[in-house]
């Protein structure tokens, strides 16, 4: 039968247990606002039975190991939320930008800049033998070239914007890949006796999490207890092995690429993907659409403006540059900028000759402020409102997506505090449960002592 001396490294053990358990419980308590910690259980499990002559005996407990409350389940559906969440705001914040640069509604806008444009020239058919009504068709001209290329100028800078956000995001990632890499190499030399690492193992996480929102990704984990991080069927770390991200452009398409791996990554979310759809889908279409209106300007303003016969006696004058048929690169020709007596009115005599009451090409330039365009098929003020429209429903479409993902990641994240976080009120009872058990023990100490006593009495 067990001795006097066993009971008591019995008793002890369980005071050691117990007392571990509860600092188990302590360390609960202390990080429950702590970002990232998941919290841990105790896993007490009985020592090996002592084999008598009287039968089998107990010889206490002890701590196996500490494990880390987690679900994988959890944090992919945590993780999948936050990718499209990033995606989603990324793209608005920086639609929303465009919006801005469009300024619409607004008194300088485009709409207002084309519109007072027209009514110039309505202004000159109202008296094109005037000594001023061309100067107001030249200045309201450079004001609607200004702006277009002003619009233009912004949009570049947007862009240099959407790149400057790839990059910073694209540093970031590799950051988190070498750090997970890191962490990886930590959990498995820590592990090596079977315990778990469980504040290396949170860290690891809170960088995946992190990454996640940045880039989709995949994770495996590893049966060293290392975890594998994949994105679009490529590894970004493999138990201490990394690669590497970077920014690749081809055929002015953008796209991320890991160093050593031909070809780009699909945009399929994260922030990186919000700033590559802008990139190569949103800006290049906003910027056509301009270009077009550009184009249309030019071509139809010059073929009627170069019917007419200015004070000077000439015709067959550009009113636009006929070389800058973009946004960025429309301008007046350089007739119209140096003399404003080469604006035309109306046509000619019957030899082409100058009739200062002729207002007939003014007219006509008036007239296209409410006719559709023949290249765009609306005219030139509807055009551009069917530009802010579109981009108005890409920003509440994005906000919208944004809104959706947000409600979705806020309850993943959840649902993964309540398997993984910390409970004060659970933690309590816990607390006194292990507190009764180190109570017990002691009692157990305390009467194996006084039965030593009473046999040394004897």
């Amino acid at each position: 039968m067990p001795s006097l001396g066993s009971i008591l490294t019995t008793a002890a053990t369980a005071l050691r247990t117990q007392q571990e358990a509860i600092n188990v419980v302590a360390h609960n308590i202390a990080n429950a606002s702590t970002e990232g910690y998941s919290r841990r259980q105790p896993i007490l499990t009985p020592l090996p039975e002592e084999r008598t002559p009287s039968g089998i005996f107990g010889t206490g407990v002890q701590m196996e190991d500490i494990r880390r409350v987690r679900d994988p389940l959890l944090d992919t559906a945590f993780r999948r939320e936050t990718a499209g969440l990033g995606e989603s705001q990324v793209r608005a914040g920086l639609l929303g930008q465009v919006e801005t640069v469009l300024m619409e509604p607004g008194e300088e806008g485009l709409a207002s800049a084309i519109d007072e444009f027209f009514s110039a020239w309505s202004s000159l058919a109202s008296d094109p033998a005037g000594l001023t009504g061309r100067s107001p068709v030249q200045a309201q001209a450079q004001q609607l070239v200004d702006t277009l290329n002003g619009l233009a100028v912004d949009l570049d800078l947007l862009r240099q914007d959407a790149e400057s956000e790839i990059t910073g995001d694209l540093r970031r990632a590799n950051e988190l890949i070498e750090q997970i890499a890191s962490l990886n190499r930590q959990i498995v030399a820590e592990e090596v006796d079977g315990t778990t690492a469980g504040d290396k193992r949170d860290a690891r996480d809170l960088a995946i999490d992190e990454l996640a929102a940045i880039l989709p990704t995949q994770t495996f984990e590893q049966e060293d207890g290392s975890t594998r991080v994949v994105t679009s069927g490529i590894s970004l770390v493999d138990q201490a092995h990394t690669n590497t991200l970077e920014l690749r452009e081809s055929g002015g398409v953008y796209g991320i690429g890991v160093v050593g791996h031909p070809g780009q990554l699909p945009d399929e979310g994260g922030s990186i993907g919000g700033a590559l759809q802008v990139l190569n889908n949103d800006l290049p279409s906003i910027r056509a659409s301009l270009d077009d209106l550009a184009e249309a300007l030019v071509t139809e303003i010059n073929a009627i403006h170069q019917t007419g016969t200015n004070p000077n006696g000439t015709t067959g004058i550009d009113f636009f540059d006929p070389a800058g048929t973009t946004a960025a690169s429309i301008s007046l020709s350089a007739e119209v900028l140096a003399d404003t007596d080469n604006i035309s009115a109306g046509t000619g005599g019957p030899v082409g000759e100058y009739r200062a009451g002729a207002n007939d090409v003014a007219l006509a330039l008036a007239g296209l402020r409410d006719e559709a365009s023949g290249l765009l098929g609306m005219s030139y003020g509807d055009h551009f409102r069917e530009l802010t429209s579109d981009v108005g429903f890409m920003v509440h479409t994005a906000n919208s997506r944004a809104e959706v993902h947000s409600t979705l990641a806020d309850q993943a994240e959840m649902r993964r505090e309540g398997y993984s976080g910390v409970s004060t009120d659970e933690e309590l009872m816990q607390l006194i449960r292990f507190q009764t058990a180190y109570q017990a023990a002691a009692r157990v100490v305390t009467t194996a002592n006084e039965m030593l006593q009473t046999l040394v009495n004897m």
